[in-house]
């Protein structure tokens, strides 16, 4: 790939991620008591596919299950 297109999607995930903490920091300010991991990883699952939201799921249920 070459510079300008790293650079570009560099920019775009930049983007993103301010966006999402935007978003983040909205349905907090809202909710308060809510948990910003939690809702930070839900918004990212809305934006895959189904199978993709199952598996990340999935796989940070196993995780928290065996840190308890």
């Amino acid at each position: 790939m070459n510079q300008t297109g790293q650079e570009s999607r560099e920019q775009k995930q930049l983007q993103w991620a301010e966006q999402l903490q935007r978003s983040v920091s909205e349905i907090l300010a809202e909710h308060p008591d809510a948990d910003p991991d939690n809702v930070r990883h839900t918004l990212i699952l809305l934006d895959q596919p189904p199978i993709e939201r199952l598996r990340r799921s999935l796989t940070r249920g196993r995780s928290s299950a065996q840190r308890t």
